[in-house]
Formats: structure tokens, sequence, C-alpha cells
């Protein structure tokens, strides 16, 4: 296996062995029986803000997310339940440079991490990940399905003291569906877009969108909400400049590969009410959030202990240990969160073959990779696309799930004809489990009779190549939790890198879309898991948990983290 460091030495970037210490991750966060309505019309998705109803089963899940949250999880109790403090900057470790701050450009999970806090979507998530309003005043469907009514709260301020008024909110859903994989579905089932006034916006639909409500919640490339005037500015182009947004911290400094440090926006418009989830009342205590890269992980790590951080966005699970023993510092294990995959390059000569992907399928052991990247207690092996904690786990296709089958992979290799040509594999120093999958998947690889290139990159350049169908054929990566999977990033059908574009897939999609009876879509979702380990766009490794690894001056952490961390809601005590 030829390695190649272009941006480090070889010796910073080793194998960590599994030195973990056993962690119980059988808590479930949610396993909602079907998407909640509150109207009449089957069509709507959204829960009312604040007032939701709450069948015996959801309230006994929001329970246990909501006040009881710390209690459910096992966290300190005194990181929810502490006497609020005003003021004080907190200083956030995270694992390297965002590569724009610009929320529609990309689905890179950091972005999402260090821009939520100064941005907004019409809707979010409570405390049981169901849909509630955020700068969405109300939704209402027409009877016929081809009507969505939008109301847009009135007084909300941006950054540079405009109020947001339904042109601003038109111009970033055609900006965003003009860069996202599921607003440009969006876009592409919408015959128009009417203003009616100032607060109200009509979509008129060429077929019944069953998924409205759940894109515009879309966490990773969300469609925030941007004004008008910079998107005029900008257009199509990334911005590099006038980040504005209604959330409740506004940007005051990026200083690449240095900090993002956003300072209280003072004229914020909350929303009335209590926090729930990663909406409702959103509480400023911190003065200033500072974003800090700091690609290697040792050094994130020195850094919390010496108290130069207070909150590491990214820590391995092989720091239990040695954090958790340290009285200054709090630790937590968080329920599985996370997917672990290695995508495949659709469009490359080679990968682009059935044949030598069955082979890449068939040659993957999961367990050994799982081991090295997370530590035993840490990972669960299990097929599903979607996680169990969600109503969408199946186990379709498992027969196909870690094969760990060398021999077979070899056969399939030579059924293709397979001539010794390298399988470009990138991988990142900074986010060490990524290495370690990377690494081990490239060794078993080679075993089964492939020649591999490893490549290692920063995250940021990883990121920017993975849009070059040239330049690669395999890298490892990991999707986060979601509460339906039309907003998985690898169902951005053709559009997403890796470029999965079946013509039975995309048109089972369109139903799962479309439709808005939970057992319908259930259906319709089993059938794009089949497809998924027969297509094989990518090879699943398994599920993970993390660990919370923070200051004990921390102060209003819970463990909702799977969408978003809501920094908004934090203090610190000291």
């Amino acid at each position: 296996m030829r390695e190649v460091f272009p941006q480090a030495a070889e010796d910073a970037f080793r194998l960590v062995p599994a030195k973990f210490i056993p962690v119980e991750l059988e808590t479930q966060v949610i396993a909602m029986e079907k998407p909640m309505t509150t109207r009449s019309s089957e069509h709507s998705l959204i829960t009312p803000f604040p007032d939701i109803p709450l069948s015996r089963r959801t309230l006994l899940q929001a329970t246990a997310l909501g006040a009881g949250a710390a209690a459910a999880l096992n966290i300190d109790g005194a990181l929810a339940q502490d006497e609020p403090v005003v003021g004080g900057s907190l200083n956030v470790a995270i694992a390297g440079e965002p590569p724009t701050l610009d929320m529609h450009q990309t689905t890179a999970g950091i972005v999402s991490l260090v821009t939520w806090v100064m941005y907004e979507p019409l809707f979010t998530y409570d405390d049981g990940f169901r849909i509630i309003p955020m700068l969405a005043e109300s939704h209402e469907v027409s009877e016929d399905g081809l009507t969505n009514t939008l109301k847009i709260r009135q007084g909300v301020l941006f950054h540079n003291g405009e109020e947001m008024k339904a042109a601003d909110v038109v111009a970033s859903i055609e900006r965003w569906g003009g860069m996202s994989g599921h607003g440009g579905a969006l876009l592409a089932a919408t015959e128009a877009i009417t203003i009616v006034d100032d607060y109200t916006i009509d979509f008129t639909m060429t077929q019944p969108f069953g998924t409205f409500v759940a894109s515009l919640a879309e966490n990773y490339q969300g469609c925030a909400i941007y004004p008008k005037s910079v998107i005029d500015a900008a257009g199509a182009d990334p911005l590099t400049e006038g980040f504005i947004g209604t959330g409740p911290y506004k940007l005051a400094e990026w200083v690449p590969d240095i900090h993002v440090t956003y300072e209280r926006f003072e004229e914020y418009s909350a929303l009335e009410g209590e926090p729930i989830g990663h909406g409702g009342h959103k509480q400023q205590f911190l003065d200033e959030i500072v974003f800090i890269p700091a690609p290697d992980e040792a050094s994130r790590v020195a850094g919390l202990q010496a108290g130069d951080y207070h909150y590491l966005s990214t820590v391995g699970t092989d720091q239990y240990g040695a954090l958790s023993g340290d009285a200054s510092l709090v630790v937590e294990t968080l329920p599985p969160s996370d997917i672990d995959v290695i995508v495949i390059n659709w469009r490359s000569p080679l990968t682009g073959d059935l044949k030598i992907r069955e082979a890449i399928q068939a040659a993957i052991s999961s367990e050994p990779i799982l081991q090295a990247a997370h530590g035993e207690g840490f990972y669960r092996l299990d097929p599903g696309v979607m996680l169990q904690e969600t109503a969408w786990h199946s186990t379709i296709g498992e027969e196909r799930y870690n094969q760990a089958n060398p021999e077979l992979a070899k056969q399939y290799l030579e059924e293709a004809g397979y001539d010794g040509t390298p399988l470009r594999f990138m991988s990142t120093h900074e986010y060490q489990y990524l290495y370690n999958i990377g690494l081990v998947a490239a060794q078993q690889l080679e075993q089964a009779g492939f020649t591999v290139e490893f490549e290692t990159y920063d995250w940021a350049t990883l990121v920017e190549r993975r849009g070059d169908e040239t330049l690669w054929d395999l890298f490892p990566t990991s999707y986060p939790f979601s509460s339906d999977p039309t907003q998985l990033s690898l169902l951005q059908l053709c559009s997403w890198p890796g470029w999965w574009c079946s013509d039975e897939t995309s048109a089972t999609f369109d139903q799962l879309r479309s439709e808005s009876d939970f057992d319908t879509r259930y259906g319709y979702w089993e059938q794009i898991q089949s497809n998924f380990y027969t297509e094989i766009p990518m090879v699943k490794v398994g599920d993970f948990g993390s660990i919370a690894a923070m200051s004990s001056s921390v102060g209003g952490f819970l463990p909702q983290v799977q969408l978003a961390v809501p920094f908004w809601n934090w203090w610190l005590k000291d």
C-alpha cells in the first residue's frame, strides 16, 4: 500500500490502538412510530410551537430528552441544573478549518457546527425530534396537497438591522435550492412561488411534496435564511463576506486557521417561552463563542486540560480514560448518533464497475475497522442505513453487510478483469477515527487483491477534492443522525460526491419524498436500502457513539447534539 501525505509528516498519523473503556450505549434517543401531524390534512408533518400534542409514547420520549435529559442519559446534574451565569467567552476547539461559513454551499458538518449560532432555519427540531417552527410562524397545506402556504414571523431582524421579510425567504430558498440536492428537489416539485405579502408565501406544487417542511428543517447544508441584499450581491458564488443571519450570535471576526468568533446579537428576536431541543427560546448567556481550529487531537486534549478550551467538538473515544480522571473536566458518553461509511466514486473508470464495487463490499470486515476507529463499547454492528434510534431502521440487505470475505472479493476482481489499477483512497489526519477507518480498510482491500494508494489530506482539502470525480475512488466519512431518510446526504442522488445515480433508486426516492403516509413511505425506504446494498454507492461500516468532553465550568449542556450543538443555551460558571 502506498501512502501519500501531502501536508504533514507520515509519523504524525499513526493508528491509535484500541485502548478504550467499554461503555453501555443502549439508551435510545427517539423511536417515533411515525411523523406527527397536527392538521386535518394528512400532508402536514409540522408540530406547532409551543403547543405540542403528545401521545403517551412520545410524551415519555420527550420527557426523557426534555427536563429529564440529564437523568435519562447519566449526564452530571450540575451541567443541566446550575444557575445560569451571563457573560464570558466560550472557547470551542474544532478539528480543522471550516471551508466556508456559507451554509448553502456544503454538507460538511464542521460548517453546520460553527454557523448555526449565526443562522436560523424556517423549521427545526424539538427535544423529541419533531419538527417545530423557528423563523416560520405557520405552515398549511391545501387538501389536494398542491399548495403550501408559509407564514413567517414578523419583526425578526437580521444582523445588519434589516427586518426579515418574504423576499428574503424566497431568495434564500431559491439560492439554497440551486446548491443543495434536497433543495433542488423541492424547487423541481414547485411550479411557482408567490409572495402574497411581506410575511406570507404560497408554493404551488406540481405534485404533492410530503417532505416540504422536513426539507426546510435540514441541518447539514440547511436552508439558512440570508438577507436578499446579500444574496443579490453574491449570486451563486460562495460568500466571502457579508455572513449575516438572524441567529442569537453575529460574526465578529473570522481569521482562517486562527478562529471564528461570534458575539451576542443584542437585537436578537427571541421566541417567547423556554428552550426546546434545537428551537424555542435561545438564551444568549455567553458574550462570545469562539471556534478555534486545532487539527491535532493531542493538542486539543492538552488545551482542554490546560483550560485553553472549554469544549472539544471532536475527541476520540480512546481519550475517555485519561480525560475522565481529570477533576477539572466533565466527560460523558453519548448514544450512537453517527454511521461510518466508505464512499465509492461511481464516476471513476475503476469503481464505476459494479463488480469492483462488489469486491470492495465483500472485502470489508467491519469489526476490526470499528475497533480501531472507536474502541470496544463505542460502536455497534448493524446493517441499517438509518439508526436503530429512529422509526426508519431496517435490516433489509443484511446478508451483504460486514461480509469479511476476501476470497469472494478476489472472485469479483477476477470477473471484473481487474488489472492492478490503484484504488485512490483519500482520508484525513484531522479526524483520527476517519484516518483509522481508511488505514484498516485499505489493508483489508490489499489483502483481497487490490492495489491501494492511500492519500491523506486535511479535511477542508479532502472536501474540496471529493467534488472532483477525477481525483479519487474512495474516502471514509460518517453521516449523522437524521430523523427522516430524505435528509441523508447520500440521497442527494447524482449530486453528492460519489454520485449515486440510479434510475430505479431515483424513482423510488421521488415516491418517498412526495408521499406523506408513514407506512407507505417506509416501504419505499426499505426498497432504497435494498438498492444501497445491491447498487453499492458506499459500504456501511457501522454505528458509533461518542464522548462529550468539556470543562467543569460549562453549564447548560444537554446530550441532544445529534443535529447541532445548541451553544446558545450554554453558560460559564466562572
